[in-house]
């Protein structure tokens, strides 16, 4: 998935450290369309496993995702809302009677679910998937597509590490690639990222060392690779550990190490950050 994947050695190989720059959302019904969720959800219809599941919820908050506000009372809806008027926001209950929030990735996913046109509330992902663990338990995308998908509140607090929004704005960055770049180093320098690690045994199932995946570029360049979240760690390497770390900890590893430099959420659109540019951050 994406842009690296595993080589014979163990190590993963690049096909090009430059990534594409999806729409994040396009012209549709309603207005909005989240073709890069929308492009997993189609993978996850095919093929449901621990790396088609991160792989959606890290495209989750990036961009926008629409809630079922049908059921709302609003007096003029050219106005929005105003006193007296009563905002009501769609949920589905499952068969173990937990309350799951509704989201969709265009309007005619809505009309789809609700059986009729309805009515649409436009919000940013992440503040979606943040109100599905804070206030539900869990979130349902799509919920009657081919790829409808479901997280539990559980599973996104662990994709995501608790905090949807940081995820949501340092995975918007490497995607959007709207920043200049020192100013995306000082973000994933005050935040935390997350390294794999793959821990070795033995025949009898104990630990014998933790090796940790690198990434090779197509002119063999050996770079370590981190992701904003675990979910973008598990989206490329789904059998790896994802620990937790500052980023000047893995600036300080790559420089001792001699490697190229790193490559932050390789399972695309990964953003390659070459060893000089780390080094100001060893002195942190």
């Amino acid at each position: 998935m994406g842009l690296f994947g595993r080589s014979k050695d163990g190590a993963r190989r690049s096909e090009g450290t430059e990534g594409t720059e999806p729409t994040e959302a396009q012209e549709g019904a309603g207005g909005v369309r989240n073709d890069r969720v929308r492009e997993a959800l189609a993978t996850w219809t095919a093929r449901k496993d621990a790396q088609t599941f991160a792989d959606v919820v890290r495209r989750l908050v990036v961009g926008q995702l629409l809630l079922d506000a049908t059921d709302s009372q609003v007096a003029d809806p050219a106005a929005g809302l105003q006193p007296g008027d009563t905002l009501a926001i769609g949920s589905h209950v499952d068969n173990a009677g937990k309350r799951l929030l509704v989201a969709f990735t265009d309007q005619d996913e809505l009309n789809r679910y609700r059986g009729r046109p309805g009515t649409s509330l436009v919000q940013p992902g992440a503040a979606v998937v943040a109100q599905a663990v804070r206030d539900y338990e869990g979130i349902v995308v799509d919920g009657r597509s081919p790829g409808a998908f479901i997280a539990y509140a559980d599973e996104l607090r662990q994709q995501l590490a608790d905090d949807p929004e940081t995820a949501g704005r340092l995975a918007a960055a490497t995607v959007e690639r709207s920043l200049p770049f020192p100013e995306f180093l000082r973000m994933l320098a005050g935040a935390p990222v997350y390294v794999p690690f793959d821990v070795q045994r033995d025949a009898s199932g104990a630990e014998t060392g933790v090796v940790v995946p690198t990434a090779r570029s197509g002119d063999g360049g050996v770079y370590a690779v981190l992701g904003t979240s675990p979910a973008e760690v598990w989206a490329w390497s789904p059998g790896s550990d994802a620990q937790r770390t500052g980023f000047a900890n893995v600036a300080r590893a790559v420089l001792q190490d001699g490697q190229a430099g790193v490559v932050v959420n390789p399972a695309a659109p990964p953003v390659t950050v070459p060893a000089d540019a780390l080094r100001a951050f060893t002195e942190r």
